[in-house]
């Protein structure tokens, strides 16, 4: 059983937005967060980009988002993007495929769906039912099926810095998860502890909606035998849909936001909404270091409207 210890010392962090959609609120809090949480310590932060899915990231999509974050207040010690690093990756399945870790699979999507049941991040466990396809140096890059890893049933017990406990074990929830897909593109989780361990980063900090995915990139930490950085997960906004509330994704975007608040009011705004700030301060992400604690950050989730005539605001109590 692998335990992990949560330090209290760390030298760099990350954020790490995906580039398939367009800045909002919630992209804009994760940054924010991440960031005076880095400045505030003393210790680097990094902008990587992950445009890794390129049939959802649209021309304009890395070049516009970094714009965004520099008019919010955001600044990096350092940037990348995820589809540079195709090499780095390659490198990492190549150890795997030395090691007879990795299979190529034929199931289709329902064949999955049927045999497997549902895995925390909406995915299907992969049942295993093609584990004895392994693939070899000589052939895994003319092949036109995904990639899987053999992942052996271990529990994996860490606790993050919110009180989250993330225990769980991998392989009972996700099976045999995906390394690269049919289309040839590196899955999401290989990657994204691949780049971390490269970068040296040594914190996490993100949405508690990536919480429940946590267990399978430790499992992956171990599997490639790479360092596991400390983790904290923090509250989302949130937009009702119909009678429930769900992740605020996309339902008003910077363009439609920036008209009618400048940089250091919007900033004041979101802090206000997370409880760094009273209600009405205006001020830009520099000015929050000194005073950043997350004692001070609520651990609910923030219920958020939007609309042309009252902007963005908190939802009434009555109306959760």
């Amino acid at each position: 059983m692998h335990v992990e210890r949560i330090g209290s010392r760390w030298k760099r962090g990350r954020f790490a937005p995906s580039t398939t959609g367009r800045v909002h609120p919630g992209t804009l809090v994760a940054g924010l967060l991440c960031w005076l949480d880095s400045r505030s310590t003393g210790s680097e932060i990094l902008l990587r980009l992950e445009d890794l899915d390129w049939q959802r990231t649209k021309p304009g999509y890395v070049e516009q988002m970094q714009r965004d974050l520099e008019w919010f207040g955001l600044d990096w010690d350092a940037r990348e993007l995820q589809s540079e690093a195709t090499e780095r990756h390659d490198a990492a399945l190549e150890a795997l495929i030395a090691d007879d870790r990795i299979f190529a699979c034929s199931c289709s999507r329902r064949e999955i769906k049927e045999t497997g049941q549902r895995s925390p991040d909406g995915s299907y466990r992969y049942a295993g039912t093609c584990r004895d396809q392994i693939v070899s140096s000589s052939n895994w890059r003319t092949l036109d099926r995904p990639l899987r890893l053999r992942l052996e049933s271990s529990e994996i017990r860490i606790m993050d810095e919110s009180g989250l406990d993330l225990s769980e074990n991998a392989a009972r929830l996700y099976g045999d998860p995906i390394m690269r897909r049919r289309d040839g593109v590196h899955a999401y989780h290989f990657a994204s502890v691949v780049d971390d361990a490269q970068a040296g980063v040594d914190r996490v900090v993100r949405g508690r909606d990536l919480a429940p995915s946590t267990s399978l990139q430790v499992a992956l930490q171990h599997v490639i035998g790479i360092p596991t950085p400390a983790y904290r997960h923090h509250l989302l906004f949130m937009e009702r849909r119909g009678e429930k509330f769900s992740k605020f994704h996309g339902a008003v975007d910077l363009d439609a936001l920036r008209p009618a608040q400048g940089a250091d009011e919007l900033c004041g705004q979101l802090a206000a909404f997370v409880g760094l700030v009273p209600m009405g301060t205006r001020c830009r992400p520099s000015e929050l270091v000194s005073s950043f604690d997350w004692a001070r950050i609520q651990s609910d989730d923030v219920d958020l409207i939007w609309d042309v005539d009252g902007g963005l605001r908190l939802a009434p109590i009555d109306a959760s």
